[in-house]
C-alpha cells in the first residue's frame, strides 16, 4: 500500500462520494477509482458499498480507517517534531537591555552564543526595558531601573558601583580609596552620558555639582583621556577590573557611592521558551 492511496481512500471516507473526493484531491475520477481498486485487490476485501448518494464504508473498510487517520496522525506528529527542531536550532531570543550596560555584558553574550551557536541572540538597545517586556516586543529584559507591574518577574543579576579610574602619576594615585564628597574639589572628572543622571543625583545629595569635561557614551575614549593624565574618570567598578595597565589606578569610593542594581525582567503570564530560561541560568552563573 503506497500513502497516496491510503490518503484517497481516507478523502473518499469523508466526502462519502468518489465524485466529491477527487475535487478535494485534484485527481480525475478514473485514477481515484484505480488507486481503490489497487488497495482492495492487495487486502482482498471489498472497501466500500455503492449506494444511491455515494458510497458507505464496509466493516473492512472502517478498520482500514481507523488505522489509517492513527497513521497519518503519526506522521503528522512527526513532521510537527522534525520541523520544530529545525526551527529550535534556529531560534531568536530577544534581549532588551538598558545601553548603559552592554559595554559590561557583551563578554557574557558572547560566551552563552559560543556554548549555545544555533541560538541567536538579539540585542536591543532600550531605555523602557520594562514595556519592551510588557508588549512583548522583547523576550527578556535587563534593566537598572525597579520594576513596578505584578505582571513581570524581576531577579537581580549584579549591582554596579563607581569607582575613579585616575593616571599613575595624578596625586591621588597613591589612595585607595577616597570618600565620594572629596570629588568636589576635582576640576576635571570625567563620566559617561549613560551615567549622568545618577552621578547629579548622588552629587546634589552630597550638595556639589559635577560636570564631566567630555561627553561621550565609550568608556574607551575615557580610558584613554585617562591614560594620557587629560583628567579622571568615573566609571562602574565592573568595567574597571579587567583593566591591566601600570599607567592607570583605580580609587574606590567611600560613604555615599553611586550604584545600582541590574536586574532580568520577563513576562510571569508567558510559558517561557526552554532557550530562554537558559539564557536566564547561564547569565545568572556569569555574571553572580
Amino acid at each position: 500500500m503506497e500513502l497516496r492511496q491510503l490518503e484517497y481512500f481516507i478523502q473518499i471516507c469523508k466526502s462519502g462520494s468518489f465524485t466529491k473526493a477527487k475535487e478535494e484531491l485534484g485527481v480525475t475520477q478514473p485514477t481515484l477509482s484505480q488507486q481503490i481498486r489497487v488497495l482492495e485487490d492487495e487486502y482482498n476485501i471489498q472497501l466500500f458499498d455503492r449506494v444511491s448518494r455515494g458510497v458507505e464504508v464496509t466493516e473492512a473498510g472502517k478498520i482500514l480507517l481507523n488505522k489509517g487517520n492513527a497513521i497519518m496522525n503519526l506522521l503528522e506528529e512527526a513532521r510537527n517534531e522534525i520541523v520544530g527542531r529545525i526551527n529550535k536550532s534556529r531560534e531568536t531570543i530577544s534581549i532588551g537591555c538598558c545601553p548603559a550596560e552592554l559595554e559590561y555584558l557583551a563578554p557574557y553574550f558572547m560566551r552563552f552564543h559560543q556554548k549555545y551557536p544555533n541560538i541567536l541572540l538579539k540585542i536591543i538597545d532600550a531605555e523602557d526595558v520594562e514595556n519592551k517586556v510588557l508588549e512583548q516586543r522583547v523576550d527578556i529584559g535587563i534593566t537598572a531601573y525597579p520594576v513596578l507591574d505584578t505582571s513581570l518577574i524581576s531577579t537581580h543579576l549584579y549591582r554596579q558601583e563607581m569607582a575613579l579610574l585616575i593616571h599613575s602619576e595624578h596625586p591621588l594615585a597613591d589612595k585607595s580609596s577616597i570618600p565620594f564628597r572629596s570629588l568636589k574639589q576635582m576640576n576635571s572628572i570625567m563620566f559617561r552620558e549613560e551615567n549622568k543622571s545618577l552621578i547629579d543625583m548622588y552629587c546634589f545629595s552630597c550638595g556639589f555639582t559635577l560636570k564631566s569635561i567630555i561627553e561621550t557614551s565609550s568608556t574607551s575614549v575615557l580610558i584613554q583621556w585617562v591614560r594620557h593624565g587629560l583628567g579622571a574618570a568615573l566609571l562602574p567598578t565592573s568595567l574597571l577590573e579587567s583593566l591591566r595597565d601600570d599607567s592607570l589606578r583605580i580609587v574606590r569610593l567611600e560613604g555615599h557611592v553611586p550604584c545600582w542594581d541590574i536586574s532580568l525582567v520577563y513576562l510571569n503570564s508567558v510559558t517561557m521558551r526552554s532557550s530562554a530560561r537558559m539564557f536566564i541560568n547561564e547569565m545568572n552563573s556569569y555574571v553572580q
